[in-house]
């Protein structure tokens, strides 16, 4: 029978592998060429990003002090050992289940983030954050809020977006959340929460609700923590029980859910498409459209179903397109027939791709092609740095383009049906 912790990290593994897929989440890491011990319980590394997390799973007992010395205290010096081990001199080589060994990329990694994930049940209160001996901050989610944040935030951008503004906001403010009711709060975990409170010096927030309801402000802000928080003040008490109970009824946001039904074509494009057979260019792609946030991936993947859905019918040597750039990456969508060989097909598609960056002035930094039929057969590429092509090329582009009657001027690319909706 598998122990707490191991239960406890294949609870955190899994939900960690469902939204940030498993490619890039390294379970139990080990310093491969050193000393063999395991660094942390998950690291997840996606281009420039590392997340450390130490997981706890001590059962709570009704003491808080003993409950937090046996997971937060232990949890943060796990964590601070990692770092110090991870950023120090010496190279790290880990290794991922499915990768080979491989060294651990510090000189790339610009952000960094420290989690510790509690998941005993029924504490009353407890430290929203803390610091390590390095002064790193350290963002403390329980089992309920974990699960959750992880699954209303389930890409990478979308999450660090969220660990970021808390540390902004919390990072020099000693503050305790309150998850449980009011009532439930017997005489020995009060005189333990007034102990704490006496000792209190600094800058605080008490929050009495749980990180989920906290996470429905968040999202009823525009993405940002109540305003109240960021107003000069020694102490704050924000009360915010059953908020999220009450977000979830709101008409916006079960619209929201179904909206974004869509855009999970992606995730599963990246899943089946790109993360078999993996090869530089597939990771390079992938990594490339798993940094797009739900938003935009919802924007792009309602305009592939619009786009398939206007040629799905069409026959013979007919040859559809579309592009769009987002934040200086450009998609291009092409449709093929089946009456067209993949000669045919590779050439206009490197055609499309070409007058895609000729007419619009090379607006797109790298170029993601994404080349359909009508049973969603898919041809891909990924050219990561678009440069401008010689005027004597450009001139052969502009003429084979024009003969096939694509575009007849450069403002029409920017306005007409070919691009994106916005």
């Amino acid at each position: 029978m598998a122990d707490k912790g191991t239960i406890g990290e294949d609870f955190v593994n899994e939900l960690a592998f469902n939204s940030f897929f498993k490619f890039w989440c390294y379970p139990n890491p080990k310093f491969e060429n050193g000393h063999k011990k395991e660094i942390c319980d998950l690291l997840i590394l996606f281009n420039s990003i590392a997340i450390i997390i130490s997981v706890k799973n001590y059962e709570f007992k009704g003491k808080h002090f003993r409950y937090f010395s046996n997971t937060i205290e232990k949890s943060v010096k796990q964590l601070h050992g990692a770092y110090r081990l991870l950023f120090g001199n010496q190279e790290i080589k880990i290794k991922h289940p499915d990768k080979e060994l491989e060294i651990f990329p510090k000189s790339q990694i610009e952000r960094i983030f420290l989690l510790t994930i509690n998941l005993g049940e029924d504490v009353k209160f407890y430290p929203f954050n803390q610091k390590t001996k390095n002064n790193n901050y350290v963002t403390i989610f329980n089992k309920e809020s974990f699960q959750t944040i992880i699954k209303e935030l389930d890409t990478v951008p979308d999450f660090i977006d969220y660990l970021e503004k808390r540390e902004k906001l919390f990072k020099d403010k000693f503050t305790l959340i309150l998850p449980a009711d009011e009532y439930d709060f017997p005489l020995e975990t009060q005189k333990e929460f007034l102990q704490i409170a006496e000792n209190i010096s600094s800058d605080f927030i008490l929050i009495s609700g749980t990180e989920k309801d906290l996470l429905a402000h968040f999202f009823k802000n525009t993405r940002n923590f109540p305003d109240v928080l960021n107003k000069d003040s020694n102490g704050f008490y924000l009360i915010i029980d059953n908020d999220w109970k009450d977000f979830q009824k709101e008409e916006k946001v079960r619209n929201k859910i179904n909206a974004n039904k869509a855009s999970y074509f992606i995730d599963k494009f990246v899943q089946h498409e790109l993360l078999i057979n993996l090869n530089p260019m597939r990771e390079k792609l992938a990594k490339t459209l798993l940094s797009f946030d739900r938003l935009t991936r919802r924007a792009i993947s309602k305009s592939y179903f619009e786009f398939h859905d206007r040629y799905k019918d069409v026959k013979g040597l007919y040859f559809g397109r579309r592009y769009g750039d987002f934040d200086g990456v450009g998609i291009v969508f092409t449709f093929y027939t089946k009456e067209m060989n993949f000669e045919m097909v590779h050439t206009l598609n490197n055609l499309a791709i070409e007058s895609f960056n000729l007419f619009s002035n090379y607006k797109s930094k790298s170029m993601v092609l994404i080349s359909t039929n009508r049973e969603h057969r898919f041809l891909f590429s990924y050219i990561e740095k678009a440069e401008r092509y010689p005027k004597s090329l450009e001139v052969e582009i502009k003429k084979d383009v024009e003969t096939m009657g694509w575009f007849k001027n450069i403002e029409e690319i920017r306005d007409n049906e070919n691009e994106f909706p916005k």
